[in-house]
């Protein structure tokens, strides 16, 4: 599943990533934490009372067949952003299948509604500038929570621009109802794909902020890795000094940094 982060919340980034300088960074692994956790309730609330209904009324009328091949359309069309970062990591073979992957899908798969490369043995990949910067060596910096967008770090912030730069929709400048529908039914379909990872946040045993923070960097460090486990210090020990996982958490978060 790829983590489509809705255009929308471009000037919220980079408001957050103006902040950064002046910020002053505290010990542990979420120094800015209070603030954290207020856009995090912030989030929470628009995702109750807004985008859950409504995606549910979407999985609810839309035909599954037909919301799979939206899924497939808006992979598709994000997927030069995949494509970019393979080559800037150095991954020659793996950029050269994904390019052959968006091709095929934009042609002979209609535009990505259909998913005719994987029969063919090109595999789709998660690939983004945050996973490129952490191949460089940049460590993840502080973790930070993004109004109408969600976890992240600050090594990962700078990949928002990348990927909206990749995007063809950003150059093709289409009329705004074509813009805005492409960006409502992204929302739609990012949210109705995490239905199942929303779960927790009812289980009262669980702090669902420190749950979201360790589930995002493991995640993260998945990613990185290329879904090999990750072995030394902890994202707590780095950049930050010492500090102890919260006991809490139904994840421990392994280290952002890549082991190649």
């Amino acid at each position: 599943m790829r983590n489509s982060k809705p255009l929308i919340a471009l000037p919220a980034a980079l408001f957050c990533v103006s902040l950064l300088p002046g910020c002053a960074v505290g010990p542990g692994p979420d120094p800015w934490e209070k603030t954290n956790r207020a856009f995090y309730n912030f989030n929470d609330k628009l995702d109750r009372y807004a985008l859950k209904p409504v995606s549910d009324a979407y999985v609810k009328v839309t035909p599954q067949v037909v919301r799979t091949s939206f899924s497939n359309a808006l992979d598709n069309l994000l997927y030069f952003n995949v494509i970019l970062n393979d080559f800037l990591q150095g991954k020659f073979g793996q950029g050269l299948s994904d390019s052959g992957r968006m091709a095929a899908n934009s042609t002979a798969g209609l535009g990505g509604l259909f998913d005719i490369a994987t029969p063919l043995n090109l595999s789709s990949h998660d690939n983004d500038f945050g996973i490129t910067l952490a191949t460089w060596g940049v460590k993840p910096g502080p973790y930070m929570v993004l109004p109408l967008m969600g976890p992240t770090t600050a090594r990962d912030v700078p990949g928002i621009g990348v990927g909206i730069a990749c995007n063809p929709m950003t150059w093709i400048n289409p009329p705004l109802a074509a813009n805005l529908s492409v960006g409502a039914l992204t929302i739609l379909d990012g949210r109705s794909r995490v239905e199942n990872e929303f779960k927790f946040r009812n289980t009262a045993a669980i702090d669902p902020y420190l749950f979201t923070r360790d589930a995002y960097m493991q995640y993260r460090d998945g990613l990185i890795n290329d879904g090999k486990p990750k072995t030394g210090p902890s994202i707590y020990d780095e950049d930050f000094g010492p500090a102890t996982a919260p006991a809490a958490t139904a994840a421990t978060a392994p280290a952002t940094q890549p082991g190649k």
